[in-house]
């Protein structure tokens, strides 16, 4: 499995929490989009929460064996 780099709130520079993956329906496979997964139907995302000012926010998510 891939390592996950660290991910730093934009406001307050603190690591953030990472709790899950989610996944985004709105991505379509004609798009022209990094990390669609035809398996999930959408593009797998991580959710992370900044324990110091409650942001929160996702990203696409590290694809396995690249």
């Amino acid at each position: 499995m891939a390592e996950k780099t660290k991910m730093l709130c934009p406001d307050c520079g603190v690591e953030m929490n990472y709790h899950a993956e989610k996944i985004d329906y709105n991505g379509s496979p004609d798009e022209e989009t990094d990390g669609f997964d035809a398996d999930f139907g959408g593009v797998v995302e991580e959710a992370h929460s900044c324990s110091l000012c409650g942001k929160t926010l996702l990203r696409k998510a590290a694809q396995a064996g690249v």
